[in-house]
């Protein structure tokens, strides 16, 4: 499939590690210039910025979006996430609200500023990164599994919005993917349990995700919005 994003600038929160930094040199190779986001650095170099910002931090997020408010971006891909896990009677009150800013509102606030530059344009393409953790839940993830289930309603509501102007939105719903925060999270003890428990019985790698919002961000897509796509494996199926 010809794929091209030569002359596109596309906005990736979460320039880090995992499916965000797979994403981003895929778009770089096929000819995008890439915004995105760090808490630990700033950079620019040929096609790529990274500004720094922590969104947990009211004047560093208001800058970002101050920037990203004075940009036109073709496709916006709201990646940025944490996950704190704990029961719901331990949990902390800020680690809550931490992981609904970040994992929900950003996002919204996001989607908000740069839908109407797109909305000039009449063109454009969103994708959120959600979780089937968004449709399926287990034990320590209410604030998580809260989060992306509300990001899975944010893109179906932002799909309608903006359907219009041409502007499509989706969201991607990864299952156990192979990053350093689920490592950390989980470990490989209990990453090697769960890939029992997948009936394609591996854990994926972020590139084996990253092709499906390639597609649906690329010229091809014209006519999905509003969709949660589940890259699980067949793990909910069962």
């Amino acid at each position: 499939m010809d794929v091209s994003f030569k002359g596109k600038k596309i906005l990736v929160t979460g320039y880090g590690s995992g499916i965000g930094n797979c994403l981003i040199k895929k778009y770089l190779s096929l000819g995008a210039k890439v915004y995105s986001t760090s808490t630990k650095l700033e950079l620019k170099k040929k096609n790529l910025i990274v500004f720094k910002c922590n969104f947990l931090d009211k004047k560093s997020a208001g800058d970002f979006f101050n920037k990203i408010s004075k940009l036109t971006f073709d496709v916006v891909i709201n990646n940025a996430g944490i996950n704190i896990v704990d029961k719901i009677f331990n949990v902390k009150d800020k680690d809550i609200e931490d992981i609904i800013k970040i994992n929900l509102i950003i996002p919204a606030k996001i989607i908000k500023i740069t839908s109407k530059k797109m909305i000039t344009k009449r063109t454009g393409k969103i994708i959120n990164i959600a979780s089937i953790f968004g449709s399926v839940s287990k034990s320590k993830r209410a604030s998580y599994s809260s989060s992306k289930s509300g990001l899975i309603g944010l893109t179906k509501a932002c799909a309608l919005d903006l359907a219009k102007y041409n502007i499509l939105v989706n969201a991607i719903s990864p299952g156990f993917v192979d990053t350093i925060l689920t490592r950390k999270i989980l470990g490989i003890k209990i990453m090697n349990k769960i890939k029992k428990n997948v009936p394609l019985n591996k854990i994926a790698k972020p590139e084996e995700i990253v092709p499906y919002i390639i597609f649906l961000s690329s010229h091809h897509n014209h006519y999905i919005t509003g969709q949660n796509c589940v890259i699980d494996g067949g793990f909910t199926i069962q």
